[in-house]
């Protein structure tokens, strides 16, 4: 009697071409300033910025790469911006996040974004530094070298920030709170 025994083994390759790149990936700001829903009153309802008002942050890099932009915002602004009011009707103001991206060539306007689905204050989206035009995307691109220039590739996408807050019957003061914003290549 012969016994075999045979595991099959499942094997594959993956090819990571963005292991041996040191890329640049720059976050800025379009617009001075924070996301601001100026000088409201108190028991004063919902206020709300809009995305044309938006606090607009550019996102520099290689255009035909995928950035991945994680964010996570507080679900209230907190009386002089101390999170230890957390929770107190009087000293916090519930806030809801709402974002957008635009990355057409050239200089994308507000109409061209595309709106994120934003759960909980919290997203996690990727796209291309580029939008590739409904067309696969390309090869992927050589490792850097000395004579690699990334200026000559770099492009800018736009992310949109606003939302709205709900102001109730709270304490007089500055309201504030974080938002906080990662950004990779894919």
């Amino acid at each position: 009697m012969v016994l075999l025994c045979w595991s099959p083994q499942a094997s594959g390759q993956e090819i990571n071409f963005g292991e041996f790149g040191n890329y640049t990936l720059t976050l800025g700001e379009l617009n001075a300033g924070d996301l601001d829903f100026g000088v409201v009153t108190r028991n004063g309802g919902v206020y709300s910025v809009g995305i044309n008002n938006s606090k607009t942050l550019t996102i520099t890099g290689v255009k035909y790469l995928d950035v991945i932009i994680d964010v996570t915002a507080q679900n209230e602004m907190y009386l002089n911006g101390n999170p230890a009011n957390a929770g107190d009707a009087a000293k916090a103001i519930p806030f809801t996040l709402e974002a957008a991206f635009a990355n057409n060539e050239g200089t994308p306007t507000v109409a061209q974004s595309r709106f994120i689905n934003v759960t909980g204050n919290t997203f996690l989206r990727q796209f291309p530094v580029l939008k590739r035009q409904n067309r696969p995307p390309g090869p992927p691109p050589p490792p850097p070298t000395n004579a690699f220039e990334q200026s000559q590739v770099e492009e800018i996408a736009y992310l949109y920030l606003y939302g709205s807050i709900n102001v109730g019957n709270v304490d007089a003061g500055s309201y504030s709170s974080d938002i906080i914003i990662t950004i990779n290549y894919d």
